[in-house]
């Protein structure tokens, strides 16, 4: 199905743009300039959604991953499913941390694709390189501590120290400390709680990477407690793993080259499953006259677009 303008893949956004609403006058002096502050145009790359063919993938994966037993999961997936979940839920893995993420995604009975189990690239300042991290999504705590058949439910977080706090030049309500407890079955039949506290001061990541700390500040803290409780109560099962609001407050500052490698993957993946010819077309000169890549990068980036470009036609 050919694609409006408004579809296309891959757009960019200039320096400075003036925007007249339809139908209305605007005054030269009520210019609107573009939110963007950047010296550069960047390109952003808008996911499209899904083929039907990778949906279908999407369910052998499951499968595999999920309710298969039998063998080396890696084994039975194609290089295409594979480079599907490189590019779904496990951007930026190499062959060997992929095969580490589906080996725990299986042991532990977690679907990526649900968002029960996250992989990450984080900056490691002592190694210089980006590694991958393997994070639980709470959802995916409850599913493991569920299957031990001992699970008996939790209390909702309680919160204490409730103040105002301002926070990336905003005043922002905040809990000092968030106090969830689970409940497990004991051998004996009886449920017995775990409680665990999580302090904000010990987990707030910090202005830069604090987003979703200030929008949901209360959520972000509870689930740091609730993974705390569970882990108290089903340590076999859980030790070792953490969410991923436990381990914000861990995140090194991004390195800026390794944001850009991984902005050029992550293009150079989108042009690959682009279908619309006339967008690829404008594309080109978009990535000739970007500064975001290098002269390799550039090169390599037309190149990719023209082949694509010869597959559609």
């Amino acid at each position: 199905m050919k694609q409006s303008p408004k579809d296309k893949m891959i757009k960019t956004s200039p320096k400075k743009k003036e925007i007249k609403p339809k139908g209305k006058e605007v005054k030269k002096e009520e210019k609107v300039e573009e939110v963007d502050k950047t010296t550069e145009a960047e390109v952003e790359i808008v996911e499209p959604e899904l083929t039907a063919k990778e949906k279908k993938d999407v369910q052998v994966i499951q499968k595999v991953i999920v309710h298969d037993d039998a063998g080396n999961p890696f084994d039975k997936l194609s290089r295409a499913q594979i480079e599907l979940i490189k590019t779904q839920v496990a951007k930026g893995a190499t062959d060997d941390e992929l095969k580490l993420f589906i080996t725990v995604c299986r042991n532990a009975k977690l679907d990526p694709f649900v968002r029960q189990v996250h992989f990450v690239k984080r900056w490691d300042s002592k190694l210089g390189r980006d590694v991958g991290i393997i994070q639980v999504g709470i959802d995916g705590f409850r599913s493991i501590a569920e299957m031990s058949e001992r699970y008996a439910g939790s209390d909702d977080a309680v919160y204490k120290d409730e103040h105002e706090e301002t926070l990336y030049k905003e005043v922002i309500k905040l809990p000092g400390s968030a106090t969830v407890t689970v409940y497990k079955l004991m051998d004996n039949g009886e449920r017995y709680p775990f409680t665990a506290t999580a302090r904000w001061s010990e987990y707030y990541p910090g202005d830069r990477q604090g987003y979703m700390w200030r929008k949901m500040p209360f959520g972000q803290l509870g689930k740091c407690a609730e993974a705390l409780a569970l882990r108290k109560a089903f340590p076999k099962l859980l030790s070792g793993l953490y969410a991923p609001e436990e381990m914000d407050q861990g995140g090194a500052s991004a390195d800026p080259q390794a944001m850009i490698e991984s902005a050029y993957q992550k293009a150079k993946a989108m042009i690959n499953r682009a279908m619309d010819k006339k967008g690829l077309e404008d594309l080109k000169g978009k990535v000739d006259g970007s500064k975001k890549y290098n002269a390799t990068q550039k090169k390599d980036l037309i190149a990719t677009i023209e082949a694509r470009i010869k597959e559609l036609k």
